[in-house]
């Protein structure tokens, strides 16, 4: 094991170095931090929403919709690369301008 230099911070005899300790704490919780932000599954989804004129546009889903009527979502995606080429086959099919 690395063998890290330890500052004692007081000679106290039977007592443990609590600077190495509280090291060893954060270091423990910054790698369980670390494992926990790798492990959720990053979501993004967006939507192709057709609007009243006939346009389409990419819509980040957000759970916050457009504002009024008028508009319906045409496709969804996992990721903007699949949503552009969502919005790209509807324009192709006559759905979007």
């Amino acid at each position: 094991m690395l063998e890290i230099p330890v500052r004692t911070i007081g000679k106290f005899p039977g007592r443990h170095n609590r600077e190495l300790i509280m090291k060893r704490l954060v270091f423990a919780v910054g790698v369980l931090a670390l494992g926990f932000a790798a492990s959720t599954p990053a979501r993004a989804d967006f939507s192709v929403m057709r609007f009243e004129l006939g346009f389409c546009r990419i819509w980040w889903n957000n759970g916050i919709n457009p504002i009024r009527t008028g508009w319906a979502r045409v496709a969804t995606a996992p990721d903007f690369t699949g949503a552009w080429a969502a919005q790209d086959a509807a324009v192709k099919k006559g759905k979007c301008k």
